[in-house]
């Protein structure tokens, strides 16, 4: 009987081609969307699960208090790990990292510059990347060993055996081949090409030795034997902390809290400390989970009304079968062996569409996303389930209304399946077009935001300013004779050398007993400048000056300081009071004096309120060349840097504008505006595939109607006006629910900008009008043939 079934419902499917076409392609679009969606999902949910003891491991984060709120750095002190294995019996392991700094590798005249860290020997026992090569145990005990991952050591050495070879480690530094590990998987928030002994490190030892509790440059992880006890370890730190770390750093109140490993490339958004991978959004996973869901729904939905758009000419054939001694339920089972069969055909062409459309989604969302059948034991028996619940929701409710009419009374053309003023075809329509409301609103909403970013006004000039990575201190040495050489060109206008660029101070300092200061300190933002900063960026003075070389207190190193606005105000001065005060700073260098207030200017994101800055004239071994540069024969320009910095190191000439960096601090908003257009047009194209299903069922419906009307001198704009009234008020009804919907979501997300728009009326007005535009021209099809129709045709029954 069963294939029986599958045989009517085959047949029926080859016999409405158009209509087949349509449900299948509308429910393979809402399958592949919603599966592209899931593999994005699953891959954020992975990070770091494959260790052995994931449940266990913590990273430590560093609180502080600000003058406004908390301040939270993923990086310690290099003694707190120690610390934690000595005085806490809840930590049964614990292991530091600290990020290489502008690594090179060199074999020979081949030089390598990847990405590394330094480690002590518990990190390949806590955390544990497939060893292929090499003891674990051994690998990092002496100074002189380095761990390469297997691609790298491919890289360096070919075929050879890498083990026991010997590489360079900036430039000086031999280090012997003592592991080889697997690469690193992409779902690990720790990135790495290579390991070597933290011993090795030459500022770790000197943190160690001169002032363990003072620098903060280090990730601390501990395992927990419970990891129950993370609350009141925590609670045990800050009591630890207040009693024995008070003669190191009395005034900085820290407090330290620990952060699941599972949770940290998601949940990582506080931390001002610079991550080894772009971390994820907990919260953006959600908001893509979500519309998954809905664009899936959707299209459920819309193969639900194009089912009920077809009864009316079903409602015989169910009739005779009744008549022929169906029972209801057998019925049911031909109808959702039909919706199973055709949500079966959808899922074939929705994966297709995916291993079509992976790629270019991977690209979007920035990360290497497969359809791997064999290594993901829940993909097949997964989609077969999911299968089976769009089969189930798609067709239950066609199949419980059709077979619940009454044979007698459709056989003698007295019932069908009727649309009241109240129907659940139409409320799904309403759904499907308050949706596709708030999804365009959001659209629009977001591109406004982002148009809104790229055009505030920051305080700096960006355009037209190259950054170069100085990666070698040769660099540095010899930057006055390049800057020199460089300036002589036309295209090059200014040079500046800087720790940071505008887009990312990173360093945390404290200003301290500063005039009136009563003990208190503020932290503040740092970097190192030369003289020709400002200028380069456009940067002004509201009082006292500027660096200069006309001054010869002006030197490098020089124990004076240019502070901004906010840093004035914080410590209770006027820009005209702050010149010549003086305070202490936490760098370790000593006093300064303030020569000047700059206009406060946005450093890092705008997400954020520029806080208190310090710019001290410094020259770091590494750090930024700034150019501004003239925007003809751009390819020329930078071929004369590369040429000229290429003849004092080895290291790749890297370089970037700074409007492209300025711009990657919001590839998340720039990527959700991307994946919102695109789920608008699918949301769109699915809600006016279901209006369509209900337009024709309508039609149909009212033919005879239709028929009389014209016989009686209706014409062909009364009838389209008459058919399209009722889709005009469900659009209307869907905007009143999509209005204050999306003003509460977007509001939510534009709490996370300092600057952001405002939400207008006609923002909404305006997404509104557009979903009534897709509609009318949606339903005008329908409308237009039904008022077109020879009457005769219509009434030649009666």
């Amino acid at each position: 009987m069963l294939r029986n079934y599958f045989k009517i419902a085959w047949r029926n499917l080859l016999r409405n081609p158009g209509y087949s076409f349509i449900n299948i392609f509308g429910l393979a679009t809402g399958l592949a969307c919603f599966i592209l969606i899931l593999l994005f999902v699953q891959h954020e949910w992975s990070f770091d699960r494959f260790h052995a003891n994931a449940d266990g491991i913590f990273r430590v984060v560093q609180q502080r208090p600000v003058s406004k709120g908390q301040d939270y750095w993923a990086t310690t002190s290099p003694a707190l790990a120690g610390a934690l294995l000595r005085e806490f019996p809840e930590v049964k392991a614990a292991t530091t990292i600290e990020q290489a700094n502008n690594p090179l590798l060199t074999v020979g005249d081949h030089h390598f510059r990847e990405q590394g860290i330094f480690a002590d020997t518990a990190f390949l026992r806590i955390f544990t990347f497939p060893f292929l090569q090499g003891d674990p145990a051994t690998a990092l005990k002496t100074p002189n060993g380095i761990v390469l991952t297997a691609s790298l050591a491919r890289r360096i050495f070919g075929e050879q055996d890498p083990m026991g070879k010997t590489l360079l480690y900036q430039h000086d530094q031999p280090h012997i081949v003592t592991g080889i590990l697997a690469d690193i998987p992409a779902a690990s928030h720790l990135q790495f090409r290579f390991v070597l002994p933290v011993t090795a490190d030459p500022h770790y030892m000197d943190c160690s030795v001169k002032d363990p509790w003072m620098n903060n440059g280090i990730y601390t992880y501990a395992v927990l034997a419970n990891p129950a006890d993370a609350p009141k370890l925590e609670q045990k730190l800050h009591t630890y902390i207040d009693e024995h770390l008070s003669r190191w750093r009395p005034e900085d109140r820290l407090r330290f809290q620990l952060q699941p490993l599972k949770t940290i490339h998601l949940q990582s958004q506080h931390l001002d400390t610079l991550e080894f991978e772009q971390s994820g959004s907990d919260k953006y996973v959600y908001l893509f989970l979500a519309i998954g869901f809905v664009i899936l729904l959707l299209a459920c939905v819309n193969y639900t009304n194009l089912a009920v758009a077809r009864s009316a000419r079903r409602a015989q054939e169910i009739g005779m079968r009744k008549v022929a001694g169906a029972l209801r339920g057998q019925l049911m089972m031909q109808f959702l062996g039909e919706s199973l069969i055709m949500t079966a055909l959808a899922l074939v062409l929705a994966l297709g569409l995916v291993h079509l459309l992976l790629p270019f989604f991977s690209q979007l969302m920035d990360r290497s996303l497969h359809l791997d059948y064999r290594s993901n034991p829940f993909l097949v028996p997964g989609l077969l389930l999911l299968v089976l619940l769009v089969s189930l929701l798609s067709g239950s409710y066609p199949a419980f209304l059709m077979t619940a009419l009454r044979p007698a009374q459709v056989l003698k053309g007295k019932q069908g399946v009727r649309a009241g003023s109240f129907s659940l075809q139409r409320v799904l329509i309403v759904g499907q077009y308050a949706v596709s409301i708030v999804l365009v609103a959001g659209s629009f909403i977001i591109y406004r935001q982002m148009q809104l970013v790229q055009h505030q006004q920051l305080g700096y000039n960006r355009e037209h300013v190259l950054a170069i990575r100085v990666n070698d201190e040769v660099v540095t040495r010899n930057y006055n004779t390049l800057r020199k050489e460089l300036l002589s060109h036309p295209g090059i206008l200014s040079m500046s050398y800087s720790l940071y660029l505008p887009t990312g101070f990173n360093t945390n300092q404290s200003i301290l007993n500063w005039p009136g200061s009563n003990g208190e300190r503020v932290n503040s933002r740092t970097t190192g400048v030369d003289y020709d900063f400002m200028n380069v960026y456009g940067l002004s003075t509201v009082a006292g000056r500027g660096f200069s070389r006309d001054f010869g207190t002006d030197t490098l190193g020089a124990p004076i300081a240019l502070i901004n606005e906010t840093a004035a105000k914080a410590l209770g001065w006027t820009p005209e009071e702050a010149i010549g005060k003086g305070f202490d700073y936490s760098d370790g260098h000593g006093r300064r004096t303030v020569i000047g207030v700059v206009r406060d200017f946005h450093f890092n994101s705008i997400h954020h309120i520029a806080g208190p800055l310090v710019l001290t004239l410094d020259q770091a071994p590494t750090g930024y060349i700034s150019a501004r540069v003239r925007p003809e024969d751009l390819p020329r320009t930078i071929a004369l840097f590369e040429q000229a910095i290429k003849r004092y190191t080895p290291y790749p000439f890297e370089y970037q504008f700074v409007d492209d960096h300025f711009d990657q601090l919001y590839k998340k908003e720039t990527r959700l505006g991307k994946m919102f257009g695109g789920f608008t047009i699918l949301a769109i194209l699915i809600a006016s595939l279901g209006l369509f299903g209900l337009a024709a069922y309508t039609t149909e419906q009212r033919r005879k109607e239709i028929g009389v009307r014209k016989v009686l001198g209706a014409t062909v704009t009364n009838i389209v006006g008459l058919l399209s009234k009722d889709y005009i008020k469900l659009v209307f009804f869907g905007f009143i629910i999509a209005v204050p919907a999306a003003w509460y979501i977007m509001d939510k997300w534009l709490e996370d900008f300092v600057y952001r728009i405002q939400i207008q009326w006609w923002m909404l007005a305006l997404a509104g009008l557009l979903a009534l535009i897709i509609a009318l021209l949606t339903v005008s099809y329908q409308s237009v043939k039904a008022a077109l129709m020879n009457p005769v045709k219509s009434l030649k029954a009666e």
